[in-house]
């Protein structure tokens, strides 16, 4: 696993396409705090609400980047495909805890250069914790809403980035879309639960772990179909 972890890594980093999102997200906190002072909540989910598009992007970017010659050429020294696969999403994980760090150290930096005076009260231990686990939780969702729609399982591209758009769109903009037209909630859960998350913390002023425990059960649940399916599609699916 490690080896392959290596290997993904040193794929990715060559290529510069990390370079653009990890850009776009800098610029994003530059400018969304750039006016204070901000409520911790508030300012914490939408930053983990952006994270998740920027790692959908990740996702797709990197499955985008696979060579199918050097692929089946590493599937069969590994003999493993289920191990591949899990290796190449482990390290989209792992950038997706990177970029959540970055979203947190941020403004936690920016407090400190402010003397305390960039959110609305001060900031506890609590606060940090959750926002963390908050950030992730959206990384892993935009990375695996992101790879799911790898060029083997959509071989069309244009397909799969208007795909890919519509998803992440829908993920977020559900529960509105569902006031107008509540026929909707009957599909709503094919899209995933990033509208369910937000709308957990809208309006208040400290997180609250009960009202975190279904958005993210359901996260969690909704991510891991996307892994299991990927794999057994990309299994199926011929080079």
């Amino acid at each position: 696993m490690k080896n392959l972890l290596v290997y993904h890594f040193k794929t990715y980093l060559k290529s510069y396409k990390l370079l653009l999102p990890f850009l776009i997200y800098l610029i994003y906190l530059f400018t969304a705090y750039g006016i204070m002072p901000f409520s911790i909540v508030s300012s914490f989910s939408e930053s983990a609400g952006v994270l998740f598009f920027i790692m959908a992007y990740v996702g797709f970017s990197y499955a985008e980047l696979e060579n199918p010659v050097t692929e089946q050429l590493v599937l069969l020294r590994i003999n493993n495909d289920t191990l591949y696969y899990l290796s190449r999403l482990t390290v989209l994980l792992i950038i997706g805890v990177v970029m959540s760090i970055i979203g947190i150290l941020y403004p936690l930096v920016l407090n400190v250069i402010n003397n305390n005076h960039l959110f609305t009260r001060n900031l506890q231990f609590e606060d940090v914790a959750i926002g963390l686990f908050l950030h992730c939780l959206m990384a892993f969702l935009g990375t695996m809403t992101g790879s799911f729609f790898h060029p083997r399982i959509i071989r069309n591209r244009k397909m799969a980035v208007l795909l890919l758009f519509f998803v992440a769109v829908m993920g977020i903009s559900k529960g509105a879309l569902a006031d107008y037209f509540p026929q909707t909630r009957l599909i709503a859960w094919v899209f995933p639960p990033v509208f369910d998350i937000l709308a957990a913390f809208t309006g208040l002023e400290f997180f609250s772990l009960p009202a975190m425990a279904l958005p993210v059960a359901l996260t969690i649940i909704y991510g891991f179909v996307l892994i299991i399916g990927q794999i057994e599609l990309l299994k199926r699916a011929k080079f």
